[in-house]
């Protein structure tokens, strides 16, 4: 009972007012009516200038260190078993845990050498100019989905999608190399040239890696940490993705490649004029870095990508890590036949023929060549 008078004194609503707004949808369920707010109507959960957190996951270390445990994620059998058990729409689940397909690593790795090339030019001389744009293998967008009355309190929407910085991992026996590596990198004198080298050698070395997962940083998430943390500061503890991901750790992750396949790629049957596009679904294992509880693992991953990131950008080392553990991948590329057009491809599902009427008799099927399709992208005058 408490709970609910709290709610009412949270959110201004007046104990007569709800009851003529219960009365009235009582009403209009008996008569088989719809019914919906005013237009216009302020929301029902309205802000009123504060910003909520979950107060059942923040905890406090001996060291005075904020930290928090995430409830609906249990990630013991992720490395032993290849299961991963989350709590969804009120109920607990084990998922397997997958590795995606061939076709995904190669785009991924073409793109990653491009990128350490680009600035390896740059910054040896060899170029002048230094033009990478965001998205592709490095930004991919990750959407969340929360829990209604939940969330921060900005909005009335518990979903969100925002792209973020996300990497590939090492296997576990393969994390104390890589790090003695890029350190030696570091210590070479010859920075940022030698870890650019350094890090495209090493993820070409594609047994060193993991290929069921990536990693991010909660950038914006868990600090201040004490009362002497100045990282930030921002007006809230909690950004929205980690908020949702909290109350429902499922999600998706998709990637979209920067340009279109030129017809020299060893990946999707060397079709030029592609766009490699890949949905992944799954879940998000959010490590606490200081967490007391934090498994061997845990903490290796949460100092390796720290570091990654912190060596390179400055900031804050001891951001909370977000590991994304891939469940199922679809391959989402709009041409590319037979695997793409949000065909499931990991695992494998076998669909049936197409659809009978789908294709209309008279259009011409026969594939465009690159040259014809900049002619006709010239003639519609589309911007590109």
């Amino acid at each position: 009972m408490g709970k609910i008078k709290d709610f009412f004194k949270h959110n201004n609503v007046e104990r007569r007012s709800f009851l003529k707004l219960a009365g009235l949808s009582a009403a209009g369920i008996g008569l088989g009516l719809p019914f919906s707010p005013k237009k216009g109507s302020a929301s029902i959960f309205p802000s009123n200038g504060q910003i909520k957190e979950h107060r059942n996951i923040w905890k406090i270390d001996a060291n005075g260190n904020r930290y928090f445990v995430p409830r609906n994620i249990r990630t013991d059998k992720v490395n032993s078993e290849g299961k991963v058990i989350a709590k969804v729409d009120g109920w607990w689940r084990w998922y397997q845990v997958r590795e995606f397909d061939n076709e995904f690593l190669q785009f991924w790795l073409a793109e990653k050498n491009w990128y350490y090339d680009q600035l390896i030019a740059f910054f040896t001389g060899q170029s002048d100019t230094l033009q990478i744009p965001n998205g592709g293998h490095h930004h991919p967008m990750l959407a969340t989905y929360g829990l209604n009355c939940s969330g921060r309190g900005d909005s009335d929407f518990h979903l969100n999608n925002t792209p973020k910085g996300f990497t590939i991992l090492p296997k576990e026996d393969k994390i104390d190399y890589i790090n003695q590596q890029i350190d030696q990198a570091y210590q070479s004198g010859d920075v940022p040239v030698a870890v650019f080298r350094k890090r495209r050698e090493l993820y070409n070395q594609t047994s060193l890696w993991m290929k069921d997962r990536f990693a991010t940083l909660e950038l914006y998430s868990g600090h201040p940490i004490n009362e002497q943390d100045d990282y930030g500061p921002y007006p809230w503890r909690e950004t929205h993705t980690f908020a949702n991901i909290i109350d429902n750790p499922m999600a998706t992750l998709c990637y979209m490649s920067l340009y279109n396949t030129d017809g020299t790629q060893s990946w999707f049957g060397g079709l030029a004029g592609e766009t490699p596009t890949f949905e992944f679904r799954g879940f998000c294992w959010l490590i606490s870095y200081y967490n007391p509880n934090n498994s061997d693992y845990e903490k290796k991953i949460a100092d390796y990508i720290n570091q990654a990131h912190c060596k390179y950008h400055g900031g804050a080392c001891d951001i909370a890590t977000n590991i994304f553990l891939i469940v199922e991948e679809f391959n989402n590329t709009p041409g590319f036949e037979p695997y793409g057009r949000g065909r499931r491809i990991v695992p494998a599902f076998d669909y049936p023929p197409p659809l009978s009427g789908t294709v209309v008799s008279g259009i011409n099927t026969k594939r465009m060549t690159a040259s014809e399709k900049m002619e006709l992208v010239k003639k519609l005058h589309i911007p590109v």
